[in-house]
């Protein structure tokens, strides 16, 4: 059995802010799809977009929540789960 490298790894960060509303929506959510793919090395961040200032300008966050993959601002609001899901799909696909 081999293990997964770093390179394999996919990161998915939801960006937040204290005060917003549709956050924890966007955390249950992309900890729900990300379960979905149980065999999968899949790595789950929540990133504060205050205390991350520079991390989140250099995304191009414009408000939270938003969802980044592998460090690209993917949904800058946020997705259905089918739309989260295909997302990560398509990105394990082109490992």
């Amino acid at each position: 059995m081999s293990k997964k490298t770093e390179s394999e790894r996919l990161l998915v960060e939801v960006l937040t802010a204290s005060g917003c509303g549709r956050c924890q929506k966007a955390k249950d959510l992309a900890r729900m799809v990300i379960a979905e793919f149980s065999e999968a090395n899949i790595q789950y961040h929540e990133v504060n977009v205050v205390e991350n200032i520079d991390y989140a300008v250099e995304l191009g966050v414009m408000s939270t929540p938003a969802i980044a993959i592998n460090g690209e601002l993917v949904f800058p609001a946020l997705p259905s789960a089918a739309k989260l899901r295909h997302a990560i799909h398509q990105r394990m696909e082109q490992r």
